[in-house]
């Protein structure tokens, strides 16, 4: 079977010989919402927790929007922010009263070409945008420690509204559990120091690896998760609007309201459309986060490592393939020094001692070593640089296929083309020898198309 997926801003063909394949691992199927406009003003007039939006606000108040970045644009910020803004003008707020605040977290600020990418052409000229740079400590105020010690430091400008709107969109977390909600505080919009105290939280507290709560789909007990809960209800919210979004990039809900009960509602909706049945484990699995926007650098294209691996055998024998271009490399960070420390363990043992965002992704990859035989990435990285942390390189979806079924000869193979956005689930006990593809077609299936 022939095979097309996105890949930065172009494409990878491939194909996968029928009796190999096991099955596409997809969303289950749920209906787009036929008006989007209609339903985000039905959940600003019936939010979840807390009062109507009109409620809430006052002419002449001041308003700000926290707004997910350009690494996020596949939230569609474009289509729903203008949206927002045009409900807060009905409301009486000025547009001169409205700051738009892009939560960047440890992301480089958008210039101004990416700005229009994020927003588009639909908003006012007259509102403020703030631009959040998380190592201009001039731009942030320090509001306390959480109980877990991280120091909180907020963008400024988020604290001189008289209300504050959190955005954003609810899908599974490799650490977090589900992004959206209280991410738009943190890391959103919060210094470089309140962010890696809080994602130094994911590491195991015996120093041996990951915190086992801290995975895809994973909220209670998840100590990052629940410092994000906590530093976000210092800065004190007045509303959510969280998205659901397709894999293909439809509109599925829209959950507002109250921060931790509405993006608790975006969970529990994500939850029935992510978390997909399987009836075995793969020796193959091939994962991607579906093109661009989502795989312009390493960091996002090994986030879909954490469900993939879900998916595939568990004696640490199997084949995983992660697909994504990286066109702009590594990221922000330097993670040069992280790469060529020497290994896994060199990498822990920095990594307590001196906790760094480039380290704690490099840590992980290496990590996912332990699950696979091959760990190989399609991708347009230096191949030096992905060898560094026990990964193969690969030009081609295909090259990589040809790779694992030289190692696993018969090996069986499921794909994952949106792996970001969906958490298999083994429907039986174990890894079941005699699976077939009808079984598998059995529990998954296929979103509907786009109608918008």
């Amino acid at each position: 079977m022939r095979f097309r997926w996105g890949y930065g801003k172009s494409f990878q063909e491939f194909e996968v010989p029928e009796e190999r394949l096991l099955g596409v691992v997809t969303g289950v199927e749920t209906e787009p919402l036929k008006d989007l406009k209609a339903a985000f003003r039905r959940s600003l007039q019936e939010p979840v927790g807390t009062k109507p939006l009109y409620d809430l606000l006052r002419a002449g108040e001041k308003v700000g929007v926290v707004c997910p970045d350009y690494h996020r644009m596949w939230t569609r910020q474009r289509v729903w922010l203008p949206l927002l803004v045009a409900e807060l003008a009905r409301l009486g707020v000025r547009c001169r009263d409205i700051t738009v605040i892009v939560a960047n977290g440890t992301h480089r600020p958008p210039g101004y070409r990416e700005l229009l990418e994020i927003l588009g052409d639909g908003l006012p000229p007259r509102l403020s945008l703030v631009n959040h740079h998380a190592e201009e400590e001039k731009s942030l105020v320090f509001l306390g420690r959480t109980k877990r010690g991280t120091p909180v430091l907020v963008n400024r400008k988020a604290l001189e509204v008289d209300h504050l709107i959190l955005t954003g969109a609810v899908a599974p977390h490799s650490f977090a559990g589900y992004s959206g909600g209280r991410k738009a505080v943190l890391p959103g919009i919060s210094g470089l120091r309140t962010i890696l105290a809080n994602h130094r939280l994911a590491l195991s507290e015996d120093g041996a690896g990951i915190h086992d709560r801290a995975a895809p789909g994973i909220l209670e007990g998840n100590p990052v998760h629940e410092d994000m809960v906590e530093a976000a209800r210092m800065v004190d919210p007045r509303f959510i609007v969280n998205f659901v979004l397709s894999e293909s990039g439809d509109f599925l809900a829209v959950f507002s309201g109250e921060l931790e009960m509405a993006h608790l509602r975006g969970c529990s909706f994500v939850e029935r459309a992510f978390r997909v049945p399987i009836p075995c484990r793969a020796d193959i699995v091939v994962a991607s986060r579906g093109g661009h926007p989502m795989d312009l650098t390493f960091y996002q294209v090994f986030q879909s490592g954490a469900n993939a691996v879900s998916a595939l055998r568990e004696d640490g024998e199997g084949v995983l393939i992660l697909v994504g271009a990286c066109t702009q490399g590594l990221g922000l960070y330097e993670f040069r020094h992280w790469f060529e420390l020497g290994g896994e363990e060199e990498i822990r043992r920095e990594l307590f001692r001196h906790f760094a965002v480039p380290g704690f992704v490099v840590y992980r990859a290496c990590l996912l070593r332990r699950r696979a035989r091959k760990v190989i990435l399609v991708s347009q990285l230096d191949p030096e640089a992905v060898r560094r942390v026990g990964w193969e390189p690969a030009s081609s979806v295909q090259e990589a296929l040809e790779v694992a079924y030289r190692e696993i000869p018969e090996g069986t193979v499921l794909l994952m083309p949106h792996a970001s956005q969906t958490i298999p689930v083994l429907g039986g006990a174990g890894r079941q020898k005699g699976c077939a593809t009808s079984d598998f077609a059995q529990t998954s299936t296929t979103p509907k198309k786009a109608t918008q």
